[in-house]
């Protein structure tokens, strides 16, 4: 699944419809979010025929000015419940490979003074849903001073209040692939302003459900804007592996973690093995691993069984009983929430964190982060083949190393041998042959 999304400036000119045509003909979106049409709806219903689509919402313009429209194919559902001259709201069913998510398309005030209304509006659109939330289109704003070249500096509050929005909201940028800048205003005088004013902005869930999504900032010479292009990666389901081994952090909060290894250390001490150390090892990891399992469990599970435990006491008449296990509950489930934090924080390898500050929603994201950037898709084998099998992955790296580190035999050394330039010349060679002396020894170890 694909969203393509451009400020196209006027679908009225019959060039600007020809590049549109073309491009869906050639990335074959999904959806597409058009802005600044500037035509009514009778004509939008044309152009989006021309397109080859079937369903669509449109918002027409104002005159001349202005102007949404949404495409998409039959393949999805689309439900529009709030649109404006400013955005089009919509949930987007993609069926049992996508899913349900929350798309808001888009339109930034191109009028600095009535700017704030656009982030109030964005502001108001962030509390309608608890899906997965997709913000594309136009801002008409820049986040920093290098998404700008030429002209005068964008005022540093006019962009805190746009970064301002975007953290209210828990938005993030979805990576891009592409030129740095999405719109070009070249003026009489020959200088050139560039911005960066479309873009893509998601929240953690959505993220979480697509963590392989890229934006593409494709080009175009029919507008001063370039199109955006989202791809909707989808990780398909692999076999499930065994599970690598690790240290937990969180297992050093308990006092039996000590005791534990160095029970096992005496065990595989004793087992007369020839690798006594990796057969300590073997024991160490066995214990540890049976322990966590029966101590330990599924750290989200317990937790939410213990907020449970904790409410259904919370509405319990008062008594000494009842006031007992709520006290114990409530230091129970506080151990572990900061082992959950902990296991996080491991994950998430930040080594600047520091004790005490609890925000596992953040490590968990950043987890997510590590593991979109250390997600293996495929690779080529050695007869340039696409693998992305778990299992043909695993052959393609094993049969690399294989051959990479096998000796194929050499037998006639001598062209290696000619080409090293000695370093230690006769007299060196003379010196450190020689035989050593009593009084040599001795005035070594003096």
């Amino acid at each position: 699944m694909s969203l393509f999304s451009w400020n196209c400036r006027g679908l009225g000119n019959p060039l600007i419809v020809n590049a549109l045509k073309k491009a869906i003909r050639i990335e074959d979106p999904t959806i597409v979010f058009l802005m600044e049409t500037k035509l009514d709806e009778d004509w939008m219903t044309i152009v989006r025929n021309q397109c080859g689509f079937k369903q669509s919402f449109i918002v027409p313009s104002v005159g001349l000015s202005g102007g949404l429209a949404l495409f998409w194919k039959c393949e999805i559902n689309i439900d529009v419940f709030k649109s404006s001259l400013s955005h089009i709201d919509a949930v987007v069913d993609g069926g049992d490979k996508f899913g349900l998510c929350h798309l808001s398309d888009f339109y930034g005030n191109p009028d600095t003074s009535l700017r704030t209304h656009s982030w109030n509006l964005l502001k108001e659109l962030c509390g309608l849903s608890q899906l997965p939330w997709l913000v594309v289109g136009d801002f008409n704003e820049i986040t920093c001073a290098r998404e700008k070249e030429g002209g005068a500096p964008m005022p540093n509050h006019q962009m805190a209040r746009f970064n301002n929005t975007i953290n209210f909201c828990g938005l993030r940028e979805v990576a891009f692939v592409g030129p740095c800048f999405t719109w070009i205003y070249q003026k009489k005088d020959g200088i050139q302003i560039r911005e960066r004013l479309d873009r893509a902005l998601a929240n953690q869930d959505w993220i979480s459900l697509f963590p392989l999504a890229k934006l593409f900032h494709k080009s175009s010479s029919a507008s001063d804007h370039i199109p955006l292009l989202l791809k909707f990666v989808h990780i398909p389901k692999r076999k499930k592996q065994k599970k690598l081994f690790r240290f937990e952090s969180m297992w050093l909060g308990d006092a039996r973690c000590e005791k534990i290894v160095s029970d096992a250390w005496s065990e595989g001490l004793l087992s007369c093995s020839p690798f006594p150390i990796e057969r300590c090892l073997e024991e160490c990891k066995s214990k540890l691993k049976n322990w966590n399992h029966n101590e330990f469990g599924h750290v989200g599970k317990r937790i939410n069984q213990l907020q449970k435990q904790l409410e259904w006491l919370e509405l319990q008449p008062p008594s000494p009983d009842a006031n007992r296990s709520l006290r114990d509950t409530r230091v129970e489930l506080n151990c572990w929430l900061e082992k959950e934090n902990t296991m996080w924080k491991q994950r998430s390898r930040l080594n600047w964190f520091q004790a005490g500050d609890r925000n596992t929603r953040f490590f968990h994201a950043k987890a997510s982060s590590r593991f979109q950037k250390n997600l293996i898709e495929g690779v080529f084998d050695s007869y340039e083949v696409w693998r992305e099998d778990g299992r043909e992955i695993e052959e393609v790296f094993v049969d690399y190393y294989s051959g990479l580190f096998s000796s194929s035999n050499p037998s006639d050394f001598a062209e290696i041998v000619n080409a090293v330039q000695p370093k230690v010349n006769d007299d060196m060679n003379a010196r450190l042959i020689k035989e050593f002396q009593a009084d040599e020894v001795y005035r070594a170890l003096k």
